[in-house]
């Protein structure tokens, strides 16, 4: 073996134990930190509780309706991406020329990196008062105007990895299928999108990690009010409940620990998400479904 071999083979278990050690090292410092809140009020209460006013005379850390809110807004943005993602994938994979789609493709990946404040400043001159306009709000501030800014924010992640998910299942069967004289487009929902689903899934999963944990662009739009969530209402997801607040909080107060609480909540949301996409990804490989995932 080569040396460069060696210390290769040396240097990335070490790299990946080192990535293990500060993942835990952090979930266990964000314990830390939420922990005067966990002793003045129970998990469950936190979880369950309606009413956040950390600053009361009497504080209580409810976190429900914030809870609820970040999870409406991002399933809701994954209901508005994941059809168009999709189907952006399948016009990209049929419709034009690999030159073309390449160029689409660098285009889309140029859009995920525009900087969130930008995204929510659009969102705020252009989607929120279209919303109020449309729905005769006295302000367009809601859950819908933010999952619209956010699905706007995952597309690109479901176009690139489902159009590579495509393309691989395409080489793999089109030419054959064209040989038994099955058009492209059957084959494409016969065959193709079937064997990419778990690759779908995971895409999905991606963006609703990335949905959950956006601050700047959603914070613009929502309203930022901690009350029960709906469709035409304002809100305040997680993100942006740790983002108003921990600046002004006093250091080692107990809303401080509570603010840790949430983000200890978003990061347990996001773990048993992803834990339970491979869980399933694992299944279907021991099942004998080979899918590009």
């Amino acid at each position: 073996m080569h040396l460069s071999d060696r210390f290769t083979s040396g240097i990335v278990p070490i790299m990946a134990v080192s990535v293990l050690a500060l993942y835990i090292g952090l979930v266990l410092y964000m314990a830390i930190e939420a922990w005067p809140a966990l002793i003045h009020m129970s998990w469950t209460d936190i979880v369950t509780g309606t009413v956040w006013k950390p600053m009361a005379q009497s504080p209580v850390l409810g976190l429900a309706y914030i809870i609820s809110a970040s999870l409406y807004v991002s399933l809701l943005s994954l209901i508005w991406a994941l059809p168009l993602g999709i189907g952006t994938s399948v016009g990209l994979s049929l419709g034009v020329s690999p030159r073309i789609r390449q160029f689409c493709l660098s285009t889309i990946d140029m859009i995920a990196g525009i900087p969130s404040v930008i995204v929510g400043f659009i969102g705020l001159a252009v989607v929120v008062p279209a919303i109020q306009s449309m729905f005769s709000l006295s302000t367009g501030e809601s859950i819908l105007s933010a999952s619209l800014v956010l699905a706007f924010m995952i597309l690109p992640y479901i176009v690139t990895h489902c159009t590579e998910s495509i393309e691989t299942y395409r080489q793999r069967y089109e030419e054959t299928a064209l040989g038994l004289g099955v058009s492209p487009w059957h084959t494409m929902k016969a065959i193709i999108l079937p064997s990419a689903k778990g690759s779908i899934i995971l895409s999905s999963v991606l963006a609703f990690s990335r949905a959950m944990g956006e601050t700047m662009a959603v914070m613009m739009v929502v309203g930022n009010a901690p009350i029960l969530p709906n469709l035409l209402g304002k809100a305040e997801p997680i993100p942006s409940l740790i983002a108003l607040e921990m600046g002004s909080v006093e250091y080692n107060s107990l809303h401080y620990s509570g603010l840790y609480v949430a983000a200890l909540v978003l990061l347990i949301i996001l773990i048993l998400t992803n834990v339970l996409v491979y869980m399933y990804s694992w299944k279907t490989r021991k099942d004998g479904h080979h899918e590009v995932i």
